[in-house]
């Protein structure tokens, strides 16, 4: 679980430095809280994910009582959804509860968790549904995704039911309130602030960069990749690039907007830094994406270039 610890860009250590201020995502955030939660709650995740995967008979109920684990992780008035599930063992179980209440211990912590408890669900749910339908036999699984994402998608959003998709397939929203609700201050104008900078453009932004990385291996095992939803590379190249900019246009009505277009700079370079990235085709792609991704977001292009090489990264 320590590859999360490093790897996650949202929280940072304060400083003695005023200008990092920006770095937090709020005054009085405590860090371990943040990371202790953002670990644990991965770490369910990423298990569901193995679980899932390693069935052989695809249940689609099945996959749905195992992803209210998520909900149980946030909700500590909640029953423990894994224990009733015959199908898992002991292991199973014992390890996903103690990742549940290490979530829950964090949960309670926050003073302004019940700001942002409603908006949380909704968000697990959604992201519980896509990751759950994801798991399906193809013919199923796409199925149930579109009968799924027309209950969610609004064509006036100017978003497509891909996008749509992608934006549902990432937990940074998740994260990013958690974090927030350490604000004794904290408001329900800046909840909904979030929640629209980050859904769908932010959270579209990271799935969308995960998935145009991972085209090739996805293609390879059958398993489900946004950005096949576009016609072709081209469109994609320049869909990614419309999300950056409206990210980062979405990050200017936040309290704290230099720390949230951070993240989505280092998100950007994480991602294009991959040597996957200049596979094929796509090595022209990313190319174009850099050069229309700004000053800043190339300053921490070079940056995780040279973690990489340094192999810090």
């Amino acid at each position: 679980m320590q590859q999360y610890r490093r790897g996650f860009p949202l929280i940072h250590k304060k400083t003695s430095c005023p200008r990092s201020r920006h770095l937090c995502p709020l005054s009085g955030v405590n860090l371990d809280n943040a990371l202790d939660f953002i670990v644990s709650f991965q770490a369910i995740d990423c298990y569901l994910n193995l679980l899932c995967s390693n069935i052989k008979k695809k249940d689609e109920l099945l996959f749905s009582r195992l992803y209210l684990s998520l909900r149980d992780a946030v909700d500590p008035k909640r029953k423990i959804s894994v224990g009733y599930l015959n199908c898992l063992s002991n292991e199973d179980i014992t390890t996903i509860t103690k990742l549940i209440e290490k979530c829950r211990n964090q949960v309670v912590m926050l003073s302004s968790y019940n700001l942002v408890i409603t908006q949380l669900k909704k968000f697990i749910q959604i992201y519980s549904d896509f990751m759950a339908y994801s798991h399906l036999n193809k013919e199923l699984r796409d199925k149930k995704i579109e009968e799924w994402v027309n209950r969610y998608h609004d064509e006036n959003t100017g978003i497509s039911k891909g996008e749509m998709l992608a934006a549902s397939a990432s937990p940074l929203l998740i994260f990013v309130l958690f974090a927030c609700a350490h604000d004794p201050d904290l408001t329900k104008e800046e909840i909904d602030n979030i929640c629209a900078a980050y859904f769908p453009w932010i959270c579209g932004l990271h799935a969308l960069l995960r998935h145009f990385v991972n085209v090739n291996e996805a293609m390879q095992n059958y398993s489900i990749n946004l950005t096949t939803y576009y016609k072709n590379l081209k469109m994609c190249e320049e869909r990614i690039i419309f999300f950056i900019e409206k990210a980062l246009e979405s990050c200017n009505s936040l309290k704290y907007p230099k720390f949230h277009s951070t993240i989505v700079k280092t998100m950007v370079a994480l991602y294009l830094t991959e040597p996957k990235a200049y596979h094929g085709m796509n090595k022209l792609a990313s190319t174009n994406i850099m050069k229309k991704s700004g000053s800043a977001a190339r300053f921490y292009y070079n940056l995780c270039k040279l973690l990489r090489l340094s192999g810090r990264l």
